[in-house]
């Protein structure tokens, strides 16, 4: 037997050729993505209307229902204008195509009894529910007008040229528009000629049965699959890698993509949203302190349907350290704060770790303890900057283990605020001894003539104990309620106090002698023998310390 096979243009080839077509289509369609592979459109029964009519401008309250041909037509007659449109109503959940399915293709078709040459038909949307026995060029249904003669049209949703033995109409997007529950309208279409257009077009009405007008639609039913090359993955701590998910399936919405995972993991979509089928790039990242261990993946499509795929991954460990702690520090100028920075080992090291300093801004100093240690165990860096200057600045230190680790901490300084509360003969005793140390460290110093105001600064200096003098530099003496009864008994009986506390964020630092002399004295003295005064000390050190 002699076998044929006819190629699309109409011509033979041969059996053999036919062969090597076939096995080319086969490995072409091997070397796809799974993506690509569709399963095949399913095409609805055709979909008749269910009931029909033909209305016209110059009859605009009689009802053409029941007539075997609608007639469509357009014709201007000096500055009038005669029209008859047609109105067809149908029932597309006949189809039972399944919500949010992809509509691959949908025609309107209508058989043609008459027509001229050279016009074309538009398909147009209805508002409302038309009385099909009463619908007329003024009335959308007995005793309810239209608002605009002719019928109320909301969309145009397909144009062809007239043609025979039928019209095919695409109105693919109206068919989608109800799958996808988007319709204003309740069925109803209307065809009209083309407004710049004059002619007509007669075809037949859904009384004439299979001949009427109908609906055919190809669609790719609701599915929704996800799907990814790889179902499991081993990652080193700091440490990535790139996974191809594929979205496929017939939706006519976008889905988003989403991933449930540890909360260390890093990740990004190249596409994180689109209408299936589509591919992303799914890429993961890994920190440096990431546990070790597996952990469950869960990549999800995410829309009107939703799917999603597991992907194992494994965390492996370096062998080295881990460092934790602050990125960035604030500080106020000349008090002290101390860092603590964790040391912990991954992979199973233990040997011993050293730290110094790689770079830091001049105006910072600097101390670390311990200087070394092994895994697990903490790092204290204390850091005093210079008081009288905003600033910030990197300070690096350098960690030497299994390897070399910089950390670096973003440090910011602010100047310090002081303020001295006095009355006027405290004031005049003790005024050179406090603008001294002002004038060489560039701290400034206000007065302050309120209590109110001592929350506005970093370091107050009160002059004078419980009996010192109020005068309007000093209207309260806060000393008597800040001194405990020891310290009132020590000044009563000659000495000098020197006491420090917290109030909020401020330091309070009441300065005071048996009288106003010994209280100059004590501002200008160095009991510890650093050199430096105590007002030295109090306007740009830690009165903490004191």
């Amino acid at each position: 037997m002699n076998l044929m096979i006819y190629s699309v243009t109409g011509g033979p080839i041969s059996m053999r050729a036919s062969v090597r077509l076939s096995l080319s289509i086969f490995l072409a369609l091997l070397l796809l993505p799974p993506m690509m592979l569709y399963l095949s459109a399913d095409v609805s029964s055709p979909i008749y209307a269910k009931v029909d009519c033909y209305i016209t401008s110059w009859e605009p309250e009689t009802s053409h229902a029941g007539s075997s041909v609608l007639k469509v037509s357009r014709n201007v007659q000096g500055n009038e204008t005669l029209e008859s449109r047609a109105l067809i109503r149908f029932d597309l959940s006949e189809a039972g195509i399944p919500s949010y399915s992809r509509i691959l293709n949908a025609s309107l078709i209508l058989n043609t009894y008459n027509y001229s040459s050279g016009v074309s038909i538009e398909v147009w949307d209805v508002s409302g529910e038309p009385d099909i026995l009463h619908t007329t060029w003024l009335y959308e249904r007995s005793g309810m007008p239209w608002e605009n003669p002719g019928g109320d049209i909301i969309v145009k949703w397909g144009e062809a040229p007239v043609s025979s033995p039928y019209v095919k109409i695409n109105i693919t997007d109206y068919v989608q528009a109800f799958v996808n529950g988007e319709l204003e309208s309740t069925g109803w279409l209307l065809i009209k000629i083309v407004d710049d257009q004059e002619g007509y077009f007669e075809f037949y009405s859904e009384t004439t049965s299979e001949t009427g007008p109908r609906i055919e639609i190809e669609y790719e039913p609701a599915s929704l699959e996800l799907s990814m090359d790889a179902s499991d993955i081993e990652l080193i701590q700091d440490g990535n890698t790139s996974i191809t998910v594929y979205v496929s399936g017939g939706l006519s919405k976008p889905v988003n993509l989403t991933l449930d995972g540890p909360d260390f993991l890093q990740y990004n979509f190249s596409v994180p949203s689109a209408v299936p089928p589509f591919t992303s790039t799914l890429e993961l990242a890994l920190p440096e302190n990431a546990p070790g261990g597996t952990y469950t993946i869960i990549v999800r499509a995410e829309g009107v349907m939703e799917a999603s795929a597991p992907l194992n991954l494994t965390v492996v460990e370096k062998k080295g350290f881990l460092i934790s702690g602050p990125s960035s520090v604030d500080l106020k100028g000349g008090f002290p704060r101390n860092v603590t920075l964790e040391v912990t080992s991954t992979g199973n090291y233990s040997g011993r770790i050293s730290v110094g300093i790689l770079g830091s801004p001049d105006w910072l100093n600097v101390s670390i303890s311990p200087s070394s240690g092994n895994p697990p165990f903490d790092v204290v860096v204390t850091l005093q900057s210079a008081p009288s200057i905003n600033a910030s600045g990197i300070l690096s230190l350098l960690f030497t283990g299994a390897r070399n680790k910089v950390y670096e901490i973003n440090v910011t300084t602010v100047r310090r605020k002081v303020a001295v509360y006095s009355n006027s003969i405290d004031w005049n005793l003790s005024r050179e001894a406090l603008l001294g140390p002002t004038n060489t460290s560039g701290v400034p110093l206000d007065r302050v003539n309120s209590s109110e105001d001592f929350s506005n600064y970093d370091v107050v200096i009160v002059l004078g104990g419980h009996k010192a003098p109020i005068d309007r530099f000093m209207p309260s003496n806060v000393a008597s309620g800040i001194l405990t009864s020891e310290e009132k008994v020590v000044l009563e009986q000659g000495g000098t106090v020197v006491h420090v506390e917290m109030q909020g964020s401020t330091y309070i630092v009441v300065v005071a002698g048996a009288d106003r002399y010994k209280t100059a004295e004590l501002i200008v003295s160095d009991d510890d023998g650093d050199g430096k005064t105590l007002a030295y000390e109090l306007i740009t050190g830690d009165p903490s310390g004191i």
